[in-house]
């Protein structure tokens, strides 16, 4: 007696978990969130460019110290990236090995 052989049936296509409206909703919010905080960096750099300049006035900062400070902020601006890079590549290697 010969069994029949399992078909495999394919798998439905993931549906999307969210309506349009809902999609839309979660947008917006993000959207607004990330104003927010542009509007707060903005603000944040604002004053820190007022008390700089006026520390340079008054001689507490030197040009040469803010130049030395900006390539320490480049410097690890770029271990960052580097770091961050570091870690996505950990986290696909994981994900594909999985």
């Amino acid at each position: 007696m010969a069994f029949a052989q399992p078909t495999h049936m394919a798998e439905p296509a993931p549906m999307n978990e969210f309506t349009p409206e809902q999609e839309q909703f979660i947008t917006e919010v993000v959207v607004r969130i990330c104003r927010r905080h542009a509007d707060i960096i903005e603000q944040l750099a604002t004053q820190v460019h007022a008390l700089t300049m006026v520390l340079v006035e008054k001689h507490v900062v030197t040009i040469e110290r803010l130049r030395a400070a900006r390539k320490h902020l480049d410097l690890a601006y770029e271990v960052t990236q580097a770091l961050e890079i570091r870690a996505l590549i950990k986290d696909i290697d994981e994900l594909e090995a999985g």
